[in-house]
């Protein structure tokens, strides 16, 4: 189910890319803002949404380029939605974690402005992006991000994994804390 993926990242765009691709193993690093714990990614962030739901029980896997990932072989439709709402559940943890700072929300938005461009020029319809002052005032409540505003955020359920990958190598989600 490249769904449970899919609408775990467009759900987490907000602190955590959707890219997909090859897992990969521990690494050390000199970020100390995470934990003790070794470096799984090239992203803090992604390395503690991946160890929140590894702790919840989910079976998702961390890829190379900071995407944390699940699939109908390992979340049952039937348990989709509880998987949702730990989703969130982490995701707030995670953000809570690693706060943005208002550089990183300027980045961001650019950056999610950038990704509804590409998903357009690949035929994909966006909702009309907020103003800049908008997405500041409703980032910690209401997060806008161009994936979960497109019509992948519904596609992605019975999309396959091999154009879920496609599209997001196009047009990666930007991760927070991460954009330079």
């Amino acid at each position: 189910m490249p769904g449970a993926a899919a609408l775990a990242a467009v759900l987490l765009a907000a602190t955590v890319t959707g890219c997909a691709g090859s897992e990969i193993s521990a690494a050390p690093t000199a970020d100390t803002r995470a934990s003790t714990s070794p470096a799984l990614s090239q992203s803090p962030v992604a390395d503690a949404l991946y160890r929140c739901l590894i702790a919840r029980g989910w079976q998702v896997t961390l890829t190379d380029d900071g995407a944390v990932q699940a699939s109908s072989d390992t979340i049952p439709k039937e348990q989709y939605q509880l998987y949702l709402s730990d989703t969130w559940a982490c995701n707030s943890q995670v953000a809570a974690q690693f706060p943005v700072d208002d550089n990183q929300k300027h980045l961001l938005y650019a950056a999610e402005l950038a990704e509804r461009t590409c998903l357009q020029q690949h035929g994909y319809q966006v909702d009309d992006p907020p103003s800049l002052q908008q997405f500041l005032d409703d980032y910690d409540s209401k997060p806008w991000s161009a994936m979960a505003s497109s019509e992948l955020a519904t596609l992605a359920q019975t999309m396959s994994d091999a154009d879920w990958k496609a599209i997001n190598q196009s047009c990666p989600q930007p991760v927070p804390g991460a954009l330079r």
